[in-house]
């Protein structure tokens, strides 16, 4: 029975993957255009790897107190100050059998190695059906994932965010609203994301 439901998820997420921009083209899913601009979705989900979980909005948004440049905590009046950082996060919503996905992982772990000391957060959102822990976790280690990994409510995170084809990358601005969407393999993937990255740190909120 196990094996049934395997080889089910695997061909579902085959057939989102590949046949279905072909529906998106016939008008055969919703547009997820109409989400630019809004508000992103919740989602969070555990971690792939490491254990605990990752929430979206601890993501977009860190609360903490602001250090000196030796690395010690400023006070005012006898008070720690304190310190709001707001971040551009990027979801790469991924499937194990989505082969173009997997060709953009080196890609995407350049930028996430690049972004890495900046206000910036990438992670994958994992989209396969009846995933386990084990069975992703050797695959990561596998295919030498970089970037942490989000196993959310599959149904819940494809819904929120009408993902009806992959690969899908969805960038978050710094106020927490979606602010571009990208749809397809790019073979220019690092430097679109770069471009789009680069312009959502000098945003001010």
């Amino acid at each position: 029975m196990e094996k049934n439901r395997f080889f089910l998820a695997l061909f579902l997420t085959t057939i989102l993957c590949f046949v279905g921009f072909q529906a998106a083209i016939a008008g055969g899913g919703p547009d997820p255009m109409v989400l630019i601009g809004q508000k992103a979705p919740i989602l969070s989900g555990k971690k792939a790897t490491g254990g605990g979980l990752l929430k979206l909005n601890t993501l977009m948004r860190e609360i903490g107190y602001q250090k000196d440049d030796n690395g010690k905590f400023i006070e005012k009046n006898g008070e720690y100050v304190l310190q709001v950082q707001n971040r551009v996060v990027v979801l790469n919503f991924f499937s194990v059998t989505c082969i173009p996905c997997i060709r953009e992982i080196p890609t995407y772990n350049k930028l996430a190695k690049k972004y890495e000391n900046k206000d910036v957060k990438m992670i994958y959102v994992n989209i396969d059906a009846d995933v386990t822990p084990r069975k992703i976790s050797a695959f990561i280690k596998k295919r030498k994932i970089e970037v942490p990994m989000m196993l959310p409510n599959q149904k819940s995170a494809v819904n929120a965010y009408m993902v009806n084809t992959l690969p899908r990358i969805v960038i978050i601005d710094k106020g927490g609203k979606i602010a571009h969407i990208l749809k397809g393999f790019k073979e220019d993937l690092a430097a679109q994301l770069t471009e789009i990255i680069d312009e959502l740190l000098k945003q001010t909120v």
